[in-house]
């Protein structure tokens, strides 16, 4: 099982390769994690909570750089 998935890879990925996932596995872009990828038939409601949990901890470590590189990625793409 890998620990992430490359966006190469993510092309090439079958319904059947994603529903076996085990869990939520991050799409890495290099070095960069862009996305997760999750089976959600095999998500209970606590994992879930964990990862979105581990997802808001990692936000609230980027430094005042990164956050505004990700306000001027999102702000180019209307999101706000």
């Amino acid at each position: 099982m890998p620990s992430a998935i490359s966006m190469r890879d993510l092309k090439r990925l079958s319904v059947g390769a994603i529903q076996a996932l085990p869990h939520a596995v991050p799409i890495k872009n290099g070095t960069a994690t862009v996305g997760v990828l999750s089976p959600i038939h095999t998500l209970s409601r606590e994992y879930m909570s964990k990862v979105l949990a581990d997802i808001e901890a990692a936000a609230a470590r980027r430094s005042s750089e990164q956050e505004a590189a990700v306000e001027q990625l999102l702000a180019e793409r209307g999101i706000e």
